[in-house]
């Protein structure tokens, strides 16, 4: 590893700050990055808000895992206190945060805590439909907006990302858009018997048309449009079951539920919970949908499902359209009719051809690589860094 180009002969110490280690696509990237950056020479920390699923993952000495355990949504002088701490004692030299919270938080430590320290920022997505969310959520979202002059890069994982927060009300100085990194040799075509047995193991009948939606139960994944359109394509495809993967609050889980009796598709619906390893979805799945609404960016599970050799159906939303290309099948968003049309285009299709995609597959290889983003990732860092400790030195000459 050669640094002297960005006047850095050190490795650096990388902080990255998240929530958890869950299911989603930031979280997946934290991990991606703090392993390739450490087996790159750097000294990554890892510190999270809540333990997580995957932080078994992360348990070595580089990368290390820092879990403050904040213990609800109101613990926060203690939790701050804690987390502020744990950051100080680490001595970044850049900051890497994901989403609006720990964004502000970053802020917080490298405006009054380490100064010295770069702060880069992580965007994923396209704007939200705010009103569709509880106040905190608005507020965290707002304040984000508010403090976008603090860090010294922003890093959007998709160019329909890149574009809004180059637009007004974002005051973000340099913005850089790294897509997000598919590990193809994980997610790859599965083999008959790993079909079939996913197949049985989700309870998925034999001769069905599996459609498969993985996302969280939140407004921006838009489940009701996903569920009228499989009620509409159903009166053409006899044999279509759709293959629900996620988690979210109570409350949504149960709208869903009594949504689906409405439409008459309760018995078509197989419900499955957010898992580690989610590649046994797609391999029991003909295709996968998306049918997002707003807010999209670079949706990880389009590229993993695509990695897998499945079809997708997406709708126009972030970089959708961008990932799938000529491989799959795009639509408005929140148009029910249109999104039932292309899923049965998409399974005439498999009928004929078979339901592994090879083109889809090498759209993502060629494409989206995981050591493209760390290496894109670190050349930014390292930068940023150069930057922050070049105005640190013209600061301290200033003041003599």
């Amino acid at each position: 590893m050669s640094l002297s180009a960005h006047g850095l002969p050190e490795p650096l110490r990388i902080l990255l700050l998240v929530r958890a280690l869950g299911f989603g696509g930031a979280e997946r990237q934290a991990r991606q990055l703090a392993q390739g950056l450490a087996a790159r020479g750097h000294r990554v920390r890892l510190v999270a808000f809540y333990p997580g699923p995957f932080d078994p993952e992360l348990a070595a000495r580089n990368p290390d895992l820092v879990v403050i355990g904040k213990r609800g949504r109101y613990d926060l002088a203690r939790f701050l206190g804690r987390l502020l701490r744990s950051m100080a004692v680490f001595a970044p030299d850049v900051v890497y945060s994901f989403l609006p919270v720990p964004n502000l938080l970053a802020a917080v430590f490298c405006t009054l805590v380490r100064r010295r320290a770069a702060l880069v920022w992580g965007m994923r997505g396209t704007p939200l439909a705010l009103n569709r969310y509880d106040p905190l959520a608005r507020a965290a979202v707002r304040l984000e907006r508010l403090a976008s002059r603090l860090p010294d890069l922003v890093i959007a994982n998709s160019a329909s990302g890149a574009a809004a927060l180059r637009g007004d009300g974002f005051a973000a100085r340099p913005v850089a858009m790294i897509a997000n990194g598919i590990d193809t040799g994980h997610f790859r075509p599965a083999s008959r018997s790993q079909r079939l047995a996913a197949r049985a193991a989700l309870h998925c009948p034999g001769s069905a048309m599996v459609v498969a939606m993985v996302a969280r139960f939140d407004p921006m994944k838009d489940h009701p449009t996903f569920f009228q359109a499989i009620a509409i394509a159903a009166r053409t495809a006899p044999d279509l079951v759709a293959l629900i993967a996620g988690d979210g609050p109570p409350a949504a889980v149960a709208e869903l539920h009594q949504m689906a009796a409405r439409l008459g598709i309760a018995g078509r619906l197989i419900w499955a919970e957010a898992r580690r390893e989610v590649t046994e979805i797609y391999a029991a799945a003909d295709l996968l949908c998306l049918p997002s609404a707003f807010g999209e960016g670079f949706p990880n599970v389009v590229g993993e499902a695509m990695a897998c050799g499945r079809c997708c159906v997406v709708t126009a939303v972030g970089d959708s359209a961008a990932v799938v290309g000529d491989t799959g099948w795009v639509v408005p968003p929140r148009a029910p009719q249109m999104l039932a049309a292309a899923i049965l285009d998409c399974l005439q299709a498999i009928r004929k051809i078979g339901a592994v995609n090879l083109n889809a597959r090498k759209r993502i290889v060629d494409n989206y690589g995981v050591e493209a983003m760390i290496s894109a990732t670190e050349c930014r860092l390292m930068r940023s860094v150069a930057q922050r400790r070049g105005r640190t030195r013209r600061g301290r000459g200033a003041g003599r």
